[in-house]
């Protein structure tokens, strides 16, 4: 008996240890359940989020983020998942401007900011300037994603930004289906 948890007991103990201790602090499996980064990241598709990065640099433009969702995300679009974080990537962070027009171009402080594989939006907008603290996020799957673009607050004002204390990490790589393993852009 003394050889069974000395030699199986207490190494499964440690791993799980581990295994919690990493998940909590280092990197977390999430599983997408919508289409909103089409084709980036699909419905189904499982990712690890870094917890760290935020630690040791800021939030930058192009990052693909999980996060929270903020009050105006589950008035304006339901919240169909339960308390289920977004993944978006983001377009604008603090001071920037940022536009969307219906060709499909995105502009940040009046310079075309270009993500490949976005698909076309079906809308045009102006967002305000981002705030300190905060930051303005879209799906790739611009038209089919509950984003910035589609955000109001209780009195159906526009509140299209996320506040960057949200942030839970960077998504960094697909790891299901295997055909889709590889890392995030």
């Amino acid at each position: 008996m003394r050889r069974l948890v000395k030699d199986v007991l207490i190494p499964l103990a440690v791993a799980v240890a581990l295994a919690f201790v990493i998940q909590a602090a280092v990197a977390k499996p999430y599983e997408i359940p919508t289409e909103s980064m089409v084709p980036t990241i699909r419905a189904g598709d499982r990712i690890v989020a870094n917890r760290l990065i935020y630690r040791f640099r800021e939030v930058e433009r192009g990052d693909i983020v999980v996060f929270d969702p903020p009050p105006s995300a589950a008035l304006t679009c339901g919240d169909p998942e339960g308390d289920v974080p977004f993944v978006k990537r983001v377009v604008g962070v603090a001071g920037d401007v940022v536009a969307v027009r219906s060709d499909g171009v995105t502009l940040v402080n009046g310079e075309p900011f270009d993500v490949p594989r976005a698909l076309r939006p079906d809308y045009s907008m102006a967002f305000p300037r981002v705030p300190a603290g905060r930051l303005l996020v879209l799906g790739d799957n611009r038209p089919g994603s509950c984003d910035s673009h589609q955000w109001r607050n209780a009195d159906g004002r526009n509140d299209p930004f996320v506040s960057a204390a949200s942030v839970i990490g960077q998504a960094e790589v697909t790891y299901w289906p295997a055909g889709r393993l590889g890392f995030l852009d």
